[in-house]
């Protein structure tokens, strides 16, 4: 079952807080006179790229799920194989599943 648009919008605001703190970490590491292997830069450098992709392809799956919302919206069909119900909250979610 896809996520739903609270689901995604969850998922990039704790990316973007690690970013922030990967950020931060960066300036601390980047004014810190404890010199560094060239293994440990590699490794905190691939954690921000990890990050800002994960970001990216958030930010693409976001994008993607709005315009499904807004053709169903239109009453059109849409290109992309998601349920725009599954979007709206009637997912995964306990707590925007339908009462019976």
């Amino acid at each position: 079952m896809a996520d739903t648009i609270g689901d995604l919008i969850d998922k990039l605001s704790i990316i973007n807080i690690r970013l922030w703190n990967l950020e931060d970490a960066r300036r601390d590491y980047s004014n810190s006179k404890k010199k560094k292997t060239e293994a440990e830069v590699k490794v905190f450098l691939n954690k921000i790229s990890m990050a800002n992709k994960e970001r990216n392809s958030l930010i693409d799956q976001i994008n993607g799920s709005l315009g499904v919302l807004i053709d169903k919206a239109a009453k059109r069909t849409s290109s992309l194989k998601i349920v725009a119900n599954d979007l709206l909250g009637t997912g995964k979610n306990k707590y925007y599943k339908t009462e019976k």
